[in-house]
């Protein structure tokens, strides 16, 4: 069907048609006419963040946590430079955030004129981080180009896009035809693969599961979970790959992020099956097999050797690969006491290094068994990446590779715009909340009721044991002074409490489960001995 209309409202409808729901944004000069095309659109609502770091933020958290693709919206030039980090972490974290920009002047692209907003040129500037890019410069072009972005990020590896349209694009009206919604497609490795990677694992006498963020985003935990019963293999999971199966399983044997602990589980196997992963951060032996389950095959064979390939969505290649199993025999004997020592022995040995193991025990305790912890990138967030054990899949966020400080307040307000139903926790530091503590207004305007803990040392805590460790106690750039969190959080308009003792940190949570209002738990604390 064919229309005539504005691009503005062009771009509106065709996102509605997509099935979006959300668009976190900030207004601007050259985005005016798509917001008010917008306007116009009940079906979706536009969140204005308070910088243009937490579009993507929240994008990512609403991606990842809600399963289907986030979506920003900013300025061009100086909104995407602000951006690019939130979009770098959802690069590396391979979410499906759609990253919508304007443009300057149609006639004024490329040539350097000094218009406002503009850099040369915009789409070399996301190109590291985007997985493919698209300018329309007409508003008959809106909706196809809106459409092609939604198709990119619903198939193969689920990373970023870009797409951007100047202002004239929005303004002007054509004659546009809007398409289908884009559909989640997945799709099977090739039968071959399977059957070698069945013969492989079918005959190997103590094989381990590695299972990294492909299998959440894949939602592939059930039959990730079918296929570990029957090959009663051990399974670690990389911090992204948290809740890829449950924690309460008895063959889960924890969390391999730098974790040197799970290293004599990796010895001891003949195979390892690594699914949706980088399978990188432990040492694998030569002598080991690795079967590496991947929707890239750039991914397969980047860090370990030449391992067996198997090229393909998760979910619909492990059920097949199940099936090869099975008519190659009965399951394998139970292992599940042997993985459960050695658990007990890799749990005890965290919670031996200091404090934030029994800090890290009171998150779970009080964490309803399908809340939500994102942790940010903080002492309190590398001990949960290898002590948190995590229920089911989406109930856990992290960085992935990129690290980013500051990311895991806002994108735990992404989660729980896409999950309004589920308790929501985000894990922080002093330092890393107050990248983007601006966003409580946020939180506090649309009503998105997160619970956000600071873990309050009054410096960049990680950096500053480093330098205390490496420089013989000389520090510099490492301590902060800090403002009372408690009257911060409240000129806001949330709820806010300052805890005397880590042992109270389970009893405040249970209490801010019941607010009305984002909250903030302050503990402040001495710093915290490395979790290395």
């Amino acid at each position: 069907m064919t229309e005539t209309m504005t691009g503005g409202r062009a771009f509106a409808r065709q996102l509605a048609r997509e099935g979006v729901r959300h668009v976190f944004g900030l207004p601007g000069d050259q985005t005016m006419h798509a917001l008010d095309g917008l306007y116009d659109e009940p079906s979706i609502q536009f969140v204005t963040t308070r910088h243009e770091q937490g579009t993507t933020y929240l994008a990512d958290g609403y991606a990842r946590g809600g399963g289907r693709p986030g979506v920003a919206f900013v300025v061009p030039g100086v909104g995407v430079y602000n951006a690019a980090t939130g979009l770098a972490t959802a690069f590396a974290a391979s979410s499906p955030v759609v990253f919508i920009a304007g443009q300057i002047n149609r006639d004024g692209i490329g040539k350097g004129l000094g218009l406002l907003h503009e850099v040369h040129d915009q789409l070399d500037l996301v190109r590291p981080i985007t997985t493919w890019q698209r300018r329309a410069l007409y508003a008959h072009e809106i909706p196809e180009t809106v459409h092609e972005a939604f198709v990119r990020v619903q198939r193969g590896r689920r990373q970023p896009v870009e797409i951007e349209m100047p202002p004239e694009a929005f303004s002007e009206e054509a004659d546009v035809t809007f398409l289908d919604p884009a559909e989640d497609v997945r799709v099977p490795a090739d039968p071959d693969q399977i059957a070698r990677a069945a013969d492989v694992l079918a005959a190997a006498d103590r094989p381990v599961v590695w299972a990294g963020g492909g299998v959440v985003l894949g939602d592939a935990s059930a039959a990730l979970t079918a296929v570990v019963d029957h090959l009663q293999a051990p399974v670690v999971t990389t911090r992204q790959g948290k809740g890829a199966i449950d924690a309460r399983h008895p063959l889960v044997a924890g969390s391999a992020w730098v974790n040197r602990r799970i290293q004599p589980l990796l010895d001891d196997a003949d195979v390892i099956l690594a699914v949706g992963t980088h399978f990188l951060g432990s040492k694998v032996s030569p002598e080991t097999t690795v079967v590496h389950l991947d929707v890239d095959p750039a991914e397969i064979g980047r860090h370990f050797g030449n391992p067996i390939a198997v090229v393909g969505d998760a979910e619909p290649t492990l059920r097949l690969l199940l099936a090869e199993l099975q008519r190659r025999g009965d399951h394998a004997p139970s292992r599940a006491a042997e993985v459960q020592a050695f658990r007990k022995q890799v749990d005890d040995d965290l919670r031996a290094v200091g404090p934030q193991g029994a800090l890290v025990d009171q998150l779970r305790a009080a964490i309803p068994d399908d809340g939500v912890l994102v942790p940010c990138t903080t002492t309190i967030g590398y001990m949960s990446h290898m002590l948190y054990p995590a229920y089911g899949p989406r109930t856990y966020l992290s960085t992935s590779y990129m690290g980013t400080l500051g990311w895991g307040f806002p994108a735990a307000l992404g989660v729980k715009v896409a999950r309004p139903d589920v308790p929501v926790v985000c894990a922080t530091g002093d330092g890393g909340f107050l990248f983007a503590a601006t966003e409580l207004a946020t939180a506090v305007q649309y009503g998105i009721n997160t619970i956000t803990v600071i873990y309050n040392d009054n410096a960049y805590g990680n950096s500053n044991r480093d330098q205390r460790e490496r420089f013989h106690g000389r520090e510099i750039g490492t301590e902060l002074r800090n403002p009372d969190f408690v009257k911060f959080a409240e000129s806001f308009g949330a709820d806010a409490v300052r805890l005397a003792k880590g042992d109270d940190i389970g009893p405040a949570l249970r209490d801010a489960l019941g607010n009305t209002r984002p909250s903030v738990i302050e503990l402040p604390m001495d710093r915290l001995p490395s979790p290395f």
